[in-house]
């Protein structure tokens, strides 16, 4: 995977940015930069080829294209797509290299003094798929929705695109955001927690964040709420259980937290399409 790196300041420029429709069967012209072209892939997929390399980019995904490099659509889209686009050069100078940087921390460069600034050096993969596409998605909106009345709008333009240069970075390092965390500490306690009783209050009083907060995380990384996940977490562990000892369905029941054993049954079968005792004996069968 190519990575283009840079050292900042100054940062990248913004040119010209926008937003664009495909038809189905329409593919990008043939064509030679001599700026950095990103094209991001909203709706659809795109097609193109750069220094003989072919990319499939589609939804949630970009495509850095640098320049020197022919590229064209040697494609056409397979159905209505979407896309951002934008110009930008990098005031500074820039190499490709195979391997990026991994390490959020190894950006910092120099710390600078009274006289010099601080010097950093951003990695950005030249393809990849973004994680947080609302994020990323919020921001080219903003910057393509500045009001054009006033005189400092390509300015403010720039602040936004500094900002998604930086948080494409943050996911080249996979540094987790803020919810991410939020995530990760409820399936730890969870995972830590499921043979017993578990309530939101209690994820909520261990995480110290409100309980409809921790929700709307979980449904935005994982997309289900905490409670679903206790259930399906249980069942799976139910379904070891089942396939690998002789216990009682009761027992099973308790040894995954739930103590009515009735209510566990309708869960299993709720979720799974098999009663308990169906599930056995399908996986007996099939591991005579």
């Amino acid at each position: 995977m190519s990575h283009i790196e840079f050292q900042v300041p100054a940062f990248p420029t913004l040119i010209k940015g926008g937003y664009a429709v495909f038809e189905k069967g329409k593919k990008h012209f043939r064509r030679t930069f001599t700026v950095f072209d990103l094209i991001y892939v909203k709706a659809g997929e795109l097609y193109i080829t750069e220094d003989s390399i072919p990319y499939k980019i589609k939804k949630g995904q970009y495509i850095i294209l640098v320049p020197g490099f022919e590229h064209f659509g040697h494609k056409g889209c397979r159905v209505k797509s979407e896309y951002y686009w934008f110009h930008f050069i990098i005031p500074t100078d820039y190499e490709i290299v195979e391997e990026g940087i991994t390490n959020w921390a190894d950006i910092h460069e120099s710390q600078g003094d009274d006289e010099s600034p601080p010097s950093y050096r951003l990695s950005i993969p030249c393809y990849g798929e973004i994680e947080n596409t609302n994020f990323v998605e919020t921001i080219f909106h903003h910057l393509l929705n500045v009001d054009h009345q006033t005189p400092d709008y390509q300015l403010r333009q720039q602040l936004y695109f500094q900002e998604f240069l930086l948080h494409l970075q943050k996911e080249a390092c996979k540094i987790p955001t803020a919810a991410e965390k939020v995530v990760e500490e409820a399936v730890t306690y969870i995972q830590a927690h499921y043979k017993e009783e578990v309530k939101m209050e209690d994820i909520a009083g261990a995480l110290h964040f409100h309980p409809d907060y921790i929700t709307r995380c979980m449904q935005k990384i994982v997309g289900e709420t905490p409670n679903s996940y206790l259930n399906k977490y249980r069942m799976n562990q139910a379904k070891k259980l089942l396939a690998t000892t002789d216990e009682k369905i009761a027992n099973i029941s308790k040894e995954v937290g739930i103590m009515d054993s009735t209510y566990f049954s309708k869960l299993f079968k709720r979720m799974e399409g098999l009663t308990p005792i169906e599930y056995r004996k399908v996986i007996l069968r099939r591991s005579r």
